[in-house]
């Protein structure tokens, strides 16, 4: 015996309502045809479903039976329509997103918290790398899905889109004298030792974050630090200063440790990154509600 889905949503409609008129607006059909199917359901089963008189519908004993497994049935039924349809939309699934440090700050989180509302159904798996240029790689060689990096942009296969742009900021200790300044100019950081990933990051990532501030290359003082931790650890040693984006000073607060901004240089700017051949169809979900949010921030800032 075959029992059909119609016929146990037209069961449970009737069932209720205990009206069939009712029963047939809410199914959005014609009160005979959901008579007609629930009586060829009650012939299929051999039962009646449903004691009716001239002024009252109610369950019969079989009716009152059937009613908890038909309930069953056509909610696994839903449910199992409902995930395929949330995968056929990239509503479903796992995406990995890559970040480094604070990855986007405030404007990251809110993103990561307003996809997961929206699309509860897709798992979010956060991994941070230990350098700018590892978020990247991890995204072009199909490690994380998409990611929040810094500019530039590293690998053509990648696509991407703006998050924020930030003065850049130098971080030092408030007894150097150069914390004195207000603005520090590039030509003040000429002799001053600065710690950064010189030995982890390709030519063109150097050239941007440090190229304006060592026009003639990285000096003998300037120390080698792979994570944004250990780079603040010389931070706080006086042993050199250290260049961030703005977002820094409001996530790694230090004691004793000051940040200043560096006129003239490029600001920094940090984009959402993925595979232009992803194939995980959560991705573009991503992607445009990240331009939403950042759309709807735009927004509110110029209101105010």
């Amino acid at each position: 015996m075959q029992l059909e889905l119609r016929h146990l949503r037209s069961f449970l409609a009737v069932a209720d309502e205990l009206n069939f008129t009712r029963a047939a607006e809410r199914l959005h059909v014609a009160q005979p045809a959901l008579s007609a199917q629930i009586r060829q359901l009650e012939a299929q089963l051999g039962c009646e479903l449903f004691v009716r008189t001239t002024r009252t519908v109610k369950l019969s004993p079989h009716g009152e039976l059937l009613l908890p497994d038909a309930r069953e049935i056509v909610g696994r039924a839903d449910e199992a329509a409902a995930k395929l349809t949330a995968a056929a939309r990239g509503e479903h699934g796992v995406l990995r997103v890559g970040f480094v440090g604070h990855g986007a700050g405030e404007t990251g989180t809110e993103i990561l918290r307003t996809f997961a509302a929206e699309f509860p159904t897709i798992t979010q798996e956060l991994i941070e790398s230990p350098t700018l240029e590892e978020t990247q790689r991890q995204v072009r060689d199909n490690e994380t899905d998409v990611a929040f990096v810094w500019l530039p942009l590293l690998y053509p296969e990648l696509a991407s889109t703006s998050i924020q742009t930030e003065r850049k900021l130098l971080a030092i200790l408030e007894e150097n004298p150069l914390a004195e300044k207000a603005e520090l100019a590039p030509s003040d950081l000429y002799e001053q030792p600065i710690v950064a990933p010189w030995e982890h990051m390709p030519a063109e990532m150097l050239e941007f974050w440090m190229g304006t501030l060592r026009p003639y290359g990285r000096l003998r003082d300037d120390p080698n630090a792979k994570g944004i931790d250990e780079c603040f650890s010389f931070v706080t040693r006086g042993v050199a200063a250290f260049c961030v984006p703005e977002s820094v000073e409001r996530f790694y607060v230090r004691p004793g440790v000051v940040f200043r901004p560096i006129a003239d240089v490029a600001p920094a700017e940090i984009h959402l990154a993925w595979r232009r051949e992803s194939r995980n169809r959560a991705v573009p979900r991503f992607v445009e509600l990240a331009r939403a949010v950042i759309a709807a921030r735009v927004d509110n800032a110029a209101a105010i």
